[in-house]
């Protein structure tokens, strides 16, 4: 994980719960490198899934849910598509990558 991050993620644990999605990558966003991160403050997380990979709102609601217990504090899982297209290119380009499929970290 990034020195410039202010929480310690189980990155681990998070690998190999990726590993059982159709997680292409998923990627740390905004709050967690901010000065400002409390114990309450939801994380952020950026997910782009394989090519036609068939998720749906519920399945990402739980994946989000899983994550969420992974951590150890409430996640909000987000596409790209989803994020305010005003700030899309900022946080995308800032997001810290926590997996991607052979990743060596």
């Amino acid at each position: 994980m990034s020195e410039t991050t202010k929480i310690n993620l189980p990155v681990e644990a998070i690998r190999a719960y990726c590993e059982t999605q159709l997680m292409q990558r998923l990627s740390l966003l905004g709050p967690a490198f901010d000065d400002w991160l409390r114990p309450d403050t939801d994380i952020g997380l950026l997910v782009e899934y394989a090519p036609g990979a068939p998720i749906g709102y519920f399945a990402m609601a739980q994946q989000e849910i899983d994550l969420g217990e992974i951590i150890g504090r409430k996640v909000d899982l987000r596409t790209q598509q989803e994020i305010n297209r005003y700030c899309r290119k900022q946080l995308v380009d800032t997001a810290a990558p926590i997996y991607e499929p052979h990743s060596s970290d």
